[in-house]
């Protein structure tokens, strides 16, 4: 084979002009080299941790294209086949006649297309051989040394090229993973470098914070989100780890104070890595917005003595009824008997007198200490359940109350005296402010709630902060960990929903 220099020069700066592209591609390459060259069909393998993948073919006539299946659907292991050969020995090769060559995988196919030889060689990159380019053709003569030689020029820099492209692609993909990251984060994240300027500010910390990405990225972190009485103490920390390299709150959560950018400060959990990067130290900020935490843990304390002196005021509020109602009646009835005694030995129609009244203050006593415990625990409840004691609620109450479908299922004591005062509260809150006397009253099991419903037709328009009765059975209820809720628009009536874990 005869060698043109000039032409072997053109297809140098023909490749170079190619792989100057920001994504050099196969196709090009291959036609350039083959159509200089005089070669019938191409092909462009990848070396991956799978074997040797066909990325790229090319031919001069589509006679050729039951070959380039073939090869395309080809995984080549190291040593397999020519570009397999090629890739284990990591320099050019050929072969002058495929049925010389037990080990090519495709010499059907390859005879079928009247193609018999192949020059094949390695893209040498930074990092090892990148891939293999071979060319097919009818008949071939030992290559001269020139062509060898330009082929190894060539495969550095296509393995070259094939290296930075292989590097650019995985960067981006990295970026795009971590913005996706980033993107998709619950929490504020911040990353700052080493002189505390912001490099990423991602759209939790966006919301959070209320600064636009563009205008957070770029200022320093201190001055952005860090409350003032707290800047000297971060720049400080700061100064002090990048002098001594001695962390004291990387990696660990830590509680502190946030700042908007209204200027309002709140409070925030804070977590703070370094980054691996080469380098000066890059820090990345993980903060969790607290203020809902923080309210909820207060709204539970205000609950829980809501719950205790609710407790202690009925406590009391039982012991002035005993002491003012049956204690008196009592200790009238033994001054009673007593009177009698006296009156017992000489005058015995007297005593029987006053003994009939006693009689009858005793029978006052036991009726007053029934409707007593009757309004701190229907007995109903505890013999027969929910359902009986809500039936005898419809028949003595202070409206007409109508009862939807009721459970016949008994459930936790605490669930039944919960569900049943929600519904007393409710139908005491009709009779008073409603201007209705009729009340409707539902009770469902859903999954693993019980849901008790309220409703009524009347003027609505409740106050939406709950009265000092719902107040307490809403701290009743939050104890069981369920809710209350009051909807009661203007003119439409007012419906209380208690949901109650069973």
């Amino acid at each position: 084979m005869s060698v043109d220099f000039a032409l072997l020069l053109r297809l140098e700066h023909a490749v170079s002009d190619i792989l100057a592209a920001p994504e050099p591609a196969g196709g090009p390459v291959l036609d350039a080299i083959g159509r200089a060259l005089g070669w019938s069909a191409g092909a462009m393998w990848q070396v991956t941790p799978g074997g040797l993948r066909c990325v790229a073919t090319w031919s001069t006539s589509p006679r050729f294209e039951s070959f380039e299946s073939a090869t395309r659907d080809l995984v080549l292991a190291r040593g397999e086949g020519l570009p397999g050969a090629v890739w284990q020995r990591g320099e050019p090769a050929w072969v002058r006649e495929f049925g010389q060559q037990t080990s090519f995988p495709r010499a059907v196919a390859a005879a079928r297309a009247g193609l018999s030889a192949a020059f094949c060689f390695p893209l040498h990159g930074a990092d090892g051989i990148e891939g293999i380019v071979e060319f097919f053709t009818s008949a071939l003569a030992d290559p001269p040394p020139e062509l060898v030689s330009t082929a190894t020029s060539l495969g550095r820099r296509i393995g070259d090229a094939l290296h930075r492209a292989r590097a650019s692609d995985a960067v981006r993909r990295s970026e795009a993973r971590l913005r996706a990251v980033l993107d998709s984060a619950l929490d504020c994240v911040v990353i700052a470098d080493a002189d505390g300027v912001i490099l990423e500010f991602n759209p939790a910390a966006c919301r959070t914070f209320g600064y636009r990405r563009d205008d957070a990225v770029g200022r320093e972190l201190a001055e952005l989100i860090v409350p003032p009485s707290l800047r000297a103490a971060h720049r400080e920390g700061l100064r002090r780890f990048l002098a001594s390299g001695e962390p004291r709150v990387l990696d660990r959560r830590v509680e502190i104070t946030g700042m908007r950018a209204d200027g309002t400060e709140f409070p925030v959990e804070l977590t703070i890595t370094r980054v691996a990067v080469e380098g000066r130290p890059v820090f990345s900020g993980y903060l969790r917005d607290l203020s809902d935490q923080h309210r909820v843990a207060e709204e539970l304390k205000a609950s829980r003595r809501r719950v205790l002196d609710a407790t202690v005021g009925e406590r009391q509020r039982l012991e002035r009824d005993l002491h003012d109602g049956a204690q008196q009646r009592l200790v009238g009835l033994g001054m009673t008997l007593a009177r009698a005694r006296t009156a017992l030995p000489d005058q015995p129609a007297r005593a029987a007198s006053i003994l009939d009244d006693a009689i009858a203050a005793l029978e006052e006593s036991a009726i007053e200490l029934r409707d007593f415990a009757r309004g701190v625990h229907p007995a109903s409840l505890t013999r027969y359940g929910l359902s009986a004691a809500l039936a005898d609620m419809a028949r003595r109450g202070p409206v007409e109350l109508r009862l939807g479908d009721l459970p016949t299922d008994r459930f936790a004591p605490a669930v039944e005296a919960t569900a049943y005062f929600v519904v007393s509260e409710a139908v005491t809150n009709v009779a008073r402010y409603a201007g209705t006397g009729t009340a409707q009253v539902d009770v469902a099991v859903s999954g693993d709630e019980l849901t008790v419903t309220v409703t009524d037709g009347g003027r609505g328009g409740a106050d939406a902060e709950l009265g000092s009765g719902l107040r307490g059975l809403a701290d009743r209820i939050a104890l069981l960990d369920g809710t209350l809720t009051v909807d009661s628009p203007l003119g439409a009536g007012t419906t209380v929903r208690a949901r109650i874990p069973i």
